[in-house]
């Protein structure tokens, strides 16, 4: 298994210890919002997700989990 590491050789992305959710699952988020952002808004993707808006939102800007 492949370990992903950040900017300063940190545990990134899923194989954090904090991670909530996985690379699968920010593709998937992406790949919705990206479809039908008018359907899926960042409500409707936190709760399908079961996270925060914001955290949707940072997601799907490339704000956080640049590298899934």
């Amino acid at each position: 298994m492949i370990i992903a590491r950040g900017q300063k050789n940190a545990r990134a992305g899923a194989c954090h210890h904090k991670a909530k959710l996985t690379d699968s699952q920010v593709s998937d988020m992406r790949r919705l919002r990206s479809a039908d952002g008018k359907y899926w808004s960042y409500g409707k993707l936190a709760k399908r997700f079961q996270c925060g808006e914001s955290t949707v939102r940072d997601i799907v800007q490339y704000r956080t989990r640049w590298a899934a």
